[in-house]
């Protein structure tokens, strides 16, 4: 997005697209009540890293991609959402959303490390907010950073295999995830927590500024300057026949559930 549509409007550089459609990446520009709503989220008052272990008070929960598309929008350094399939999640400690993390799938038109681009998925967005991340816990008089992100991660990866099919259940298997991190913004350690590869760099130079056919000129994208790491992480094992049939069933029983709530609701 081009610089002159975005102003800074809160602290900590956080940046708001202007109120236009296509600011707000082809979504209606949010009233009062949600811009509120987008301006608190992320925030833990009082927030207490030693208060337990991390795995026990982390978890996540599907997010509305609408909405995941806002906090991005916002939150994240590169300001825009994305296009194609996508699964976005909240990030919860103690059930208060903290942060989103968004796979979709890669821009690719070729097999990356011999798996094709319809069985892999990106981790293409991920913002913690600055209240719980990169804090401190005591533990025997030594510090441990409290990392949310990587433990996002990886919970998300144990996951997103069965999430992705019960979003598309007519996608081809989930084989791998890759992430290209922008070396000016990440330094791989949480890549390197969950366990993904770095593969290869690539970027350096400004993609995005290419002649259309129409005359016009694509977007020009200045993070493509950028150099990026490519982050690998392929699974061990794909969903078999029988965990997406369990699956299937579990879907349909929630959907009968839901349907029978209604339908009293309605009487």
């Amino acid at each position: 997005m081009k610089e002159s549509l975005i102003k800074n409007t809160l602290a900590h550089e956080v940046k708001f697209p202007e109120n236009t459609k296509k600011g707000w990446f082809n979504y209606n520009p949010p009233g009062a009540k949600e811009m509120e709503w987008i301006k608190n989220f992320g925030r833990y008052p009082n927030f207490d890293a030693d208060k337990g272990k991390l795995s026990k008070r982390l978890t996540l929960e599907i997010a509305n991609l609408k909405e995941a598309t806002r906090i991005i929008m916002v939150y994240h350094y590169l300001h825009r959402g994305r296009t194609m399939a996508q699964l976005p999640y909240w990030v919860m400690i103690d059930k208060i959303p903290v942060g989103v993390i968004l796979f979709a799938y890669p821009r690719l038109s070729v097999p990356l490390f011999g798996i094709p681009p319809l069985n892999i998925l990106e981790l293409a967005r991920l913002w913690i907010s600055p209240t719980v991340q990169d804090k401190k816990i005591s533990n025997n008089n030594q510090h441990h950073a409290f990392s949310v992100a990587s433990c996002a991660i990886g919970s998300a990866l144990k996951i997103l295999q069965a999430d992705w099919y019960r979003k598309y259940p007519n996608s081809p298997n989930v084989e791998a995830v890759v992430s290209w991190a922008d070396d000016e913004h990440h330094e791989g350690t949480v890549y390197k927590a969950t366990n993904f590869i770095p593969k290869k760099k690539s970027g350096g130079s400004l993609h995005g500024s290419r002649k259309r056919n129409n005359g016009g000129n694509d977007q020009m994208n200045a993070d493509y300057l950028n150099i990026k790491t490519l982050w690998w992480k392929p699974f061990k094992n794909v969903l078999s026949k029988d965990q997406k049939r369990h699956i299937d069933i579990d879907k349909k029983k929630k959907e009968e559930d839901k349907n029978k709530q209604l339908y009293l609701f309605a009487s």
